[in-house]
């Protein structure tokens, strides 16, 4: 009997150490964000432990310390997993991709028809430099304008009015909040939400100037490729302004101008995809699989020491 003892926890040791060293390769993480992302993936795209090692360790080194917050860090991550995942594993990370007929791209418009970018008017931040006294105004405004726009929807659904009234009813009355707020506000506080809206602007501006440098790195676009992409995505970007402004001034209805912005994303996607050879698109479609994975776990917010549970 005791012949069987130490090859069986000769064994024994070699499970545990080879479970161990893979637990504490995909674990080894001090971001909960990279921790999920690496176990979801390893998980639902059935890595082997070659692909489970080479995908943990690019995550780290791009992401470490914070740097998963960095401009560009998926671009990295992408181009590495690209040369990194088998043909099948790849298969599985675009099937969702696939099956819903998702654009690498994007579709350049929210659900509601506008554009991603967000409107200039009056009220991101507002209230943390209203005084105790405009605070009490503050909310009191809001709420009175809240049941009004809860009435026009109610009034859409009983059929008392139609949608285009309720459009125009409610644009009016949010002009009317608008001009409530600014009187609410002196000279100095309009100046600082000025001031805070275009710190974000050239904020946001910084991050996306170097996030597409990384890209084009990451991609290694000739000249010709960056001009080319650019050119498209501004023609577009003009053209759907362009809707917009016809929408507005009641030219076009909405279903019209759904149906234009489809058409135009749709032709503006064919063409940024004829500016790729295969290898740069195999990136670019890993990069927008990462990319969509990411957003659900930016709730952890990327604290230190954070682990999954799971």
């Amino acid at each position: 009997m005791n012949k069987y003892i130490l090859p069986i926890a000769t064994l024994l040791l070699i499970s545990t150490g080879c479970e161990n060293t893979m637990r504490s390769e995909s674990s080894d993480f001090d971001s909960a964000e990279l921790q999920q992302l690496s176990s979801e993936l390893s998980y639902d795209l059935g890595l082997s432990k070659s692909s489970t090692d080479a995908m943990n360790n690019s995550l780290n080194r791009h992401g470490k310390s914070g740097k998963h917050r960095e401009p560009g860090f998926l671009w990295k991550v992408s181009a590495e997993m690209s040369d990194q995942l088998t043909d099948d594993e790849k298969a599985v990370l675009f099937e969702k991709m696939d099956e819903k007929d998702i654009s690498i791209f994007g579709g350049g418009k929210k659900k509601d028809g506008r554009s991603g970018k967000k409107g200039k008017k009056r009220g991101s931040g507002i209230y943390k430099i209203l005084t105790d006294d405009q605070k009490v105004l503050y909310k009191a405004m809001m709420m009175d304008y809240k049941g009004k726009f809860k009435v026009i929807r109610n009034q859409v659904k009983d059929g008392s009015i139609t949608k285009d009234n309720a459009k125009e009813q409610t644009s009016a009355l949010k002009e009317a909040m608008q001009a409530e707020v600014d009187a609410l506000l002196t000279d100095q506080q309009k100046a600082q939400i000025d001031q805070y809206r275009a710190d974000r602007d050239a904020k946001h501006k910084v991050y996306r100037d170097s996030s597409k440098a990384v890209m084009v790195s990451a991609l290694s676009m000739s000249e010709d490729q960056v001009i080319a992409y650019d050119a498209t995505k501004q023609e577009a970007k003009d053209a759907a302004s362009v809707l917009f402004e016809q929408s507005k001034n009641g030219d076009i209805d909405r279903e019209t101008l759904r149906a234009s912005l489809k058409l135009l994303f749709s032709d503006r996607n064919d063409k940024l995809e004829a500016l790729f050879d295969v290898e740069q698109l195999d990136i670019i479609k890993i990069h927008k699989a990462l990319t969509m994975r990411m957003k659900k776990h930016r709730s952890s917010k990327g604290k230190k020491g954070g682990r999954s549970k799971g």
